[in-house]
C-alpha cells in the first residue's frame, strides 16, 4: 500500500504534513518492528576463563536467505555501562572457523570459535551483520547483532567482576 493511501486509511481529515509524518512513523515502526525480530543471536553473552571456546548460532526467521558476515571488536564500559567498540585488543587471540556464512529462510547457523586473552580481564563482541532490506530510496538498511563475550582469570562472576571495574552499578 502507498504511503498516501496509508495516510488516508489510518489518518483520514488530519493536514498533509501531519499525515506524511505520522505515515513514516507508522512505516518505520511496521518495517523496523517486523525486520528486527526476523533475526536473532543465541546466546547473546557468554563467561569464560583465559582459553574460551565456544559457539554462537544465528537464526533467520525470515522468508529469504540471508547473508551474514561476523566482526570481531575488543570494548570497554564506561561507568553508565555503555559499550566503547575498538579493534581486537593485540593480548586476544581469536579463531573463528568461518567469518560469514549464508543462513538459509527460516534456517540457523552456527558459528564456533576460540578465544585466548592474554591478558584477562577482556571483553569481546563478535558482531553479526545482515542486510535486513532496503528503503524505498534504494540505502540498505543493515542489523548488527552481538554475541558478547566476557573472558577472566576465572569464569564465575566474570561479567559482573568486568562491569565493577568499570565502575558500573552492578545488581
Amino acid at each position: 500500500m502507498p504511503v498516501a493511501a496509508c495516510s488516508a486509511f489510518f489518518f483520514p481529515g488530519g493536514n498533509a504534513q501531519m499525515k506524511r509524518a505520522l505515515s513514516l512513523l507508522l512505516l518505520q515502526f511496521l518495517f523496523f518492528g517486523l525486520g528486527v525480530s526476523a533475526q536473532t543471536v543465541s546466546p547473546m553473552v557468554v563467561e569464560c576463563g583465559k582459553k574460551c571456546r565456544g559457539e554462537f548460532s544465528i537464526t533467520n526467521n525470515g522468508l529469504t536467505p540471508l547473508a551474514v558476515t561476523i566482526e570481531a571488536r575488543s570494548f570497554s564500559l564506561d561507568t553508565l555501562g555503555r559499550a566503547t567498540n575498538r579493534p581486537l585488543d593485540p593480548t586476544v587471540d581469536l579463531k573463528l572457523e568461518e567469518g560469514s556464512a549464508r543462513v538459509a529462510p527460516k534456517g540457523t547457523h552456527i558459528f564456533a570459535y576460540q578465544l585466548k586473552c592474554s591478558a584477562p580481564p577482556c571483553s569481546v563482541a563478535l558482531l553479526s551483520s545482515m542486510v535486513a532490506g532496503h528503503t524505498a530510496n534504494g540505502v540498505i538498511v543493515r542489523v548488527q547483532l552481538a554475541h558478547t563475550i566476557y573472558v577472566c582469570e576465572k569464569q564465575k562472576n566474570c561479567r559482573k567482576n568486568v562491569r565493577a571495574m568499570a565502575g558500573v552499578t552492578v545488581n
